[in-house]
Order: C-alpha cells, then structure tokens, then sequence
C-alpha cells in the first residue's frame, strides 16, 4: 500500500513539523510497497487531489492513466499531422480555445474534467449555433481520442448536445452576368500580365471544375491531358476526371512559368520550391483582390461549387451521384447544400403544388355528350 506525503523544501517554513503536515505547497511524494517491491518517487504535482488520482493509476492497473490536457493536445495534434493544413488549423484552433479555458480554471489533468466544465466552456463561447456544433464535434474526436489511449474512462463531450435548427447561411449561386463580371476584373487587377494571366486562370478553372482553391494552386501539369483533368482532391480524397473548357484550356496554355521554377515547370500555378501552404495563400490572395475588383457582392471562391451544382441539377441530366461525383462530395452533402437552389427541383415542387382548383379533369370514355348551340355539353 502507499501512502502520500509532503517533501518539505529546504526552505517551507513547516518542514520542522515533519511528513505529517500536509497543508503546506510543497511537492507530493509516494512511499510504500507496490507489487511486492518498495516503491517511493516523487508524483510531479502540489495539488493534493491530483496526487490521490495518480496515486489510484498507481495501484490500480485499469485505471485510466492521468495525462495533463496540454500533453493529451499536444499528442492530438500529431494524430493528424497527415491531415490537411486548413483541417488541422481548424481543429488547433478548437483546443487552443479549450486548453486557455482549462489553464484558467486551474483544470491540469484529463481526469479532472467533468461534463459541468465543459458547459461552462461552451457557455463562455459568443459564436453562432454552426460553429459551436462544429466545435461540439472537434471536442468529441478530441475526447475520443483520448479514450481510446485510456487517459479518461469516458467522453464526457458525447453527453452534450448539439444545437438543433441550426440555419446556416446560404450561399446563392452566381448569376452568369456575375461570372462575367468576376472574369472581366481579371484583366483589370495586379500590376502586370503575369498576375493577370495567373488570376484569369485560376477564375476559368473555378468556373469550370469548382475545385478547391488548394486544387487549384498546386494543379501539375499532367493532370490536364487531351482536354480533360484528373486529380484527386485535397479535402475529401475522391477522384475527380473532368473535361476542361476550350477557353479554360486557352487560359491555361497562355500562363507563364511560375516565378522560381524550373525550365520545364511541373504546376501551372507552384514553383515546387515554396511550401504549400505558402502558394495556397498566395492563390487566396490573388482571388480576393479579383473579387474585389469585380464588385459583386458577396463573391468569394466557394460559390462556385455551388454555381455549377445548381447548374449541373438544374440541367436535369445530372443525378445526385453525378454531381457528388463531379465535385468530391456524398449525395448527402449535394442534397443538403445545393438541391434547394435547382430550378429543375422547383418547377417539380410546383407541378406537386399546384392549384386544385386549375386542375383539368380528364372525362372518362364512354361518357354521352349532348350537342347544344353553345356547343357540346357533358351529359
């Protein structure tokens, strides 16, 4: 069995009262037998509670190991180092918020979580009900995780729940007038054709394919061969092969190396030297100064994924599968997001709903018609 103490520093002013004083901020020491072996070693900590917890991990194999929250997040973190920048930002982000909230509610180790704390957490965040569900998941993977690992006996995240109604923003499709518009500030952005060029690219291949901008900026070369492109996309991995328009194969011919690159550039868009990231940014920069230019409100890359789904539905030749296909997503995700906006989908919903009272009701055969002047009259 082991017992706790306090090991006095030299200089606690209690230390004359011997192991026995416990009131004291001095470290907590474990001294005893454990599993037939003497076993006396210091427990890291000052704090009293904490020290009965990983006293009881001690003694007690199943018992979950006690792991500080900032090593657990720091273990999290390179979890998903293969993920993408944008997702592992996104969850950093999350358990920075929570590991600041945690080191001001003096919360060091996993075990002394409770679901309480983590109302308190989320009742401290000011955002909307879409964020705080996506975080809700990001501490529910976090926990889960951790779980797994045993560094706590549950995921106290799981016992909450997550906002419902949530309303998310819509995003309205461009009109074509407004694609001509963002097209047309191409040329007039930047200080030189070589931004021009790059810019009308990238907008060209935004209309056409609406892959993800880090599609876009780090696109090689020979994955546009005999008129169509294939890759496989950054966020959800699937398989994209799609034809590429003349002029957006036009656009593409006319750009320039990039600058740094090889003789014979590999990417239309990267020079391969510079990070990913940084070329991504850059890619982000040069759309929002063409947005900008164009003066169509609320223009921002994304919208075209929701341009050519709405175009691709509404064209009625393209299935759920067809348009999750083209753009990388599930049916699921298609429906949720983009269905609303199909005028094809609408004008079905206005054949369903219509006027009762405009319906015309066929005449069963065999029906005896009698001939007057005003015409013929159902009998």
């Amino acid at each position: 069995m082991l017992n706790l103490y306090r090991r006095h520093l030299h200089g606690c002013p209690h230390r004359s009262k011997g192991q026995s004083y416990t009131k004291c901020p001095c470290p907590i020491w474990c001294d005893g037998e454990l599993n037939g072996k003497r076993c006396r070693e210091s427990l890291k900590t000052r704090d009293w509670q904490r020290a009965i917890r990983k006293l009881a991990a001690l003694e007690d194999p199943r018992a979950p190991v006690v792991k500080p929250i900032a090593e657990a997040k720091t273990a999290f973190e390179n979890h998903i180092l293969s993920l993408e920048f944008s997702t592992r930002r996104k969850y950093k982000n999350v358990l920075k918020q929570f590991a600041d909230y945690c080191e001001q509610a003096r919360i060091v180790d996993l075990g002394e979580l409770s679901i309480e704390d983590l109302d308190g957490y989320r009742a401290g965040r000011k955002i909307s009900a879409i964020t705080s569900s996506k975080e809700l998941q990001t501490l529910r993977q976090f926990f889960s995780f951790c779980f797994e690992r045993k560094w706590i006996d549950g995921n106290p995240a799981k016992a909450i729940k997550a906002p419902r109604n949530i309303k998310p923003k819509e995003v309205a499709p461009y009109t074509q007038d407004e694609v001509s518009r963002v097209i047309a500030a191409c040329d007039a952005m930047g200080r030189n054709s070589y931004e021009r060029l790059r810019a009308r690219a990238m907008v060209l291949l935004l209309d056409n394919t609406a892959l993800r901008i880090s599609d876009i900026a780090t696109l090689a070369r020979d994955r546009v061969q005999d008129g169509r492109i294939f890759l496989r996309t950054a966020k959800s991995g699937q398989l994209v092969f799609l034809p590429v328009w003349k002029a957006t194969q036009t656009a593409l011919d006319a750009l320039p190396a990039p600058r740094g690159a090889e003789t014979t550039p590999r990417y239309y868009f990267w020079n391969g030297v510079t990070s990913k990231r940084a070329v991504v940014g850059i890619a982000e920069r040069t759309l929002a100064a063409v947005f900008k230019k164009s003066g169509v409100l609320g223009a921002h890359a994304h919208r075209f994924r929701h341009t050519l789904a709405t175009r691709l539905l509404g064209s009625g030749a393209a299935t759920l599968q067809d348009v999750a296909d083209i753009l990388g997503n599930s049916p699921e995700i298609v429906r949720k997001h983009y269905e609303k906006w199909s005028s094809a989908r609408q004008e079905r919903i206005d054949r369903i709903m219509q006027d009762p009272n405009q319906v015309v009701h066929l005449v069963p055969l065999g029906t005896p018609v009698v001939h007057k002047e005003n015409g013929p009259v159902i009998n």
